[in-house]
């Protein structure tokens, strides 16, 4: 699924290690991509997936040692608990 603004390009110069352009250039003639191009941008978006994801991670990581944040979320858990069993006992 594209992004928001996928379908906008914008010409970038990007200067690669002489290895690093070989191991490009093999790949694609591998099929790995289209092009050199496809290439380096399917790899920008799997990096930049995984960053948001480990970021994302880390946030979730971090809620499970703040304490302000536990009390918060024990005091609305007992705020709900009488709506859950009713729920319970309504789906029995």
């Amino acid at each position: 699924m594209p992004r928001s603004g996928a379908l906008d390009k914008v010409r970038t110069t990007v200067d690669l290690p002489g290895t690093l352009r070989e191991r490009v250039h093999e790949a694609v003639a591998r099929g790995a991509a289209r092009s050199q191009n496809a290439l380096i941008v399917q790899a920008v978006e799997r990096f930049l997936r995984q960053a948001e994801q480990d970021w994302l991670d880390s946030q979730f990581a971090a809620m499970a040692t703040d304490g302000e944040y536990r009390t918060l979320q024990l005091a609305i858990a007992e705020e709900f608990a009488p709506l859950d069993a009713e729920a319970d006992n309504a789906a029995r």
